[in-house]
């Protein structure tokens, strides 16, 4: 006994200062995302332009925006800024960190979301191994819509929120007596705060739903009077949780106003059909890919899942209703808009891997196998094993904290750490009219700064917000559903050319227009000489002004 006690500190410290797998993958996501290879990725949607602008108008005039302040065709007209509690956050950072600032808090995100993914995987049952790999392909799948905006907050509640739905339905099935308290109000809860700061929050709505409905069918399926007597009250608890959660939706500064307006917006068929992220996935891409290698293995998992005689006692090995209503929901969602991508990735992954690794675990001990597979399959799921109890061990989580605070530090001193500048978050000037708009502000040369509204692509008009407003107002940019789709159908035909496309220009009066240097617009205005003169061009944007 004299011998062990001096050893348990020596082991507690270690288990705080040794770093998990969890902790390297945190930080080496983090750090990318804000300083690495991926830093481009952030601010390669120019959308964060106006949220950074619209917090930092809230702050400022300590009132949220009930009219559209950015534009010069809707100025006036209402505008939902559903999102405000994440403008107010990024508009902070902004004020204190720049650009830094905002990308800080995209990592932090980003990493910690993939990093619980982890976690959950391992929690659930899946190998070390195999756990990795599917939270890389659910990474990869979610590059397709890595950017700083307000969206990411949705991957982390809806990741939440499945995680404690899953945790409510394995407790009210095993033996325990009561469910502890939180959980039944951690759904309004955080609900009062995702409505506020992402519309995604239907997504919640849904799975919350899946989950109360899947209940009810239990207690009709119940075996036994005990079992249906647990599935009623699960099924009871998940509806009040339902209804109250449905209820904060409304605590928000437009009421019911606010759902209303999002479903005019997603039930417009118009701007869903020509809007791309809101479009089907193309599969072309590496994301695109990655979510179709992952729907795959779902499929291996659902063929594998037999339900034989030495399954039958493991819950990990059986879908359940509610998982497979997830997995239908989150493989419609995928394919129907390339922006659900991520979360259908992560909860198809949670659902597959301890299925795909219960199988691949029970190779062991499968009569029919090949010996090496049996040896193999033997080795490979005690390295898991072991791997797997050494990392839930690991919980100091002291280095990600570390790391986040030193890299929040470093960007409160512009990015700086000494004589050296390493994080330096700026708009991509190979894809961002960065030179074109310097021009527009400083073209004035001493005289009166224009205040002429500027045209350009839906995509640019954030970055023009972002570094014009107030002084130059915009024609339009990518909050389609300030827009609608009448406008939206006229600023098609005039930047695709189509019939038509000279009476919107002299409609909405452009007297400036920053377009692509390789647009279909620009070769067109090119063609009037007599109407528009070149006033500035590079090879990413090319300025015209009207004679």
């Amino acid at each position: 006994h004299t011998l062990m006690t001096p050893a348990q500190p020596t082991s507690s410290a270690l288990r705080f200062l040794v770093p998990s797998v969890r902790d390297i993958i945190f930080i080496f996501l983090f750090w990318s995302l804000l300083a690495g290879p991926l830093a481009n990725r952030p601010l390669a949607d120019a959308d964060i332009g106006w949220h950074i602008r619209n917090g930092e108008q809230i702050l400022a005039t300590h009132s949220l925006p009930r009219s559209d302040p950015f534009s010069s065709t809707m100025q006036g007209q209402p505008w939902f800024a559903w999102e405000w509690l994440y403008d107010i956050l990024l508009g902070i950072l902004h004020q204190a960190c720049g650009l830094n600032g905002v990308v800080w808090l995209c990592a932090l995100l980003v990493a910690a979301i993939f990093a619980l993914l982890l976690w959950q995987l391992l929690q659930g049952g899946t190998g070390l191994p195999l756990a990795i790999l599917l939270m890389l392909l659910a990474e990869a799948a979610a590059t397709i819509h890595l950017f700083a905006r307000p969206h990411i907050v949705s991957w982390l509640f809806s990741l939440l929120w499945f995680v404690v739905l899953e945790h409510w339905d394995k407790w009210e099935r095993s033996e325990h007596e009561s469910l502890p308290r939180w959980i039944r109000w951690f759904f309004p809860a955080s609900m009062l705060l995702w409505v506020n700061l992402h519309g995604g929050w239907l997504f919640g709505i849904a799975l919350l739903g899946i989950y109360t409905f899947a209940a009810f069918v239990d207690r009709v399926r119940a075996p036994d009077e005990f079992a249906a007597s647990r599935a009623s009250h699960r099924a009871r608890a998940m509806a009040s949780a339902f209804a109250v959660s449905a209820v904060a939706t409304l605590v928000n500064p437009f009421g019911w106003r606010l759902h209303a307006h999002i479903y005019r917006y997603l039930g417009d068929r118009y701007l869903m059909n020509h809007i791309d992220e809101f479009r089907s996935p193309d599969f072309h891409g590496w994301a695109q890919r990655s979510f179709a290698v992952i729907l795959v293995l779902v499929l291996v998992a659902f063929a594998s899942n037999r339900l034989s005689e030495n399954r039958a006692s493991d819950n990990r090995g059986k879908l359940r209703l509610s998982q497979l209503l997830v997995v239908l929901l989150a493989a419609y969602a995928g394919f129907y808009s390339s922006r659900n991508l991520p979360v259908s990735s992560m909860l198809l992954v949670l659902i597959a891997g301890p299925i795909l690794w219960g199988n691949f675990a029970a190779l062991a001990e499968k009569p029919g196998a090949w010996q090496w597979v049996r040896n193999g399959a033997a080795r490979i799921s005690n390295f898991s094993d072991r791997m797997g109890a050494q990392e839930m061990q690991l919980c100091g989580h002291l280095w990600p904290v570390v790391s986040v605070a030193l890299a929040f530090a470093i960007c409160l001193e512009g990015g700086w750490l000494g004589s050296r500048q390493l994080i330096h978050a700026q708009f991509d000037p190979k894809k961002m009219p960065v030179a074109a708009v310097t021009f527009l502000q400083e073209e004035s040369g001493g005289k009166q700064p224009s205040t002429e509204p500027v045209f350009s692509t839906d995509a640019w008009g954030g970055y023009l917000i972002y570094k014009m407003y107030p002084e130059r107002k915009v024609v339009v940019d990518d909050r389609h559903d300030l827009y609608g789709p009448d406008r939206i159908r006229q600023y098609l035909i005039l930047t695709q050319a189509e019939p038509g496309w000279q009476s919107v220009l002299k409609e909405w009066q452009i007297r400036t227009a920053l377009l692509p240097t390789d647009s279909t617009l620009a070769n067109l205005l090119r063609e009037l000489p007599q109407d528009w003169r070149v006033a500035y061009e590079d090879k990413v944007a090319v300025v015209f002004e009207r004679r």
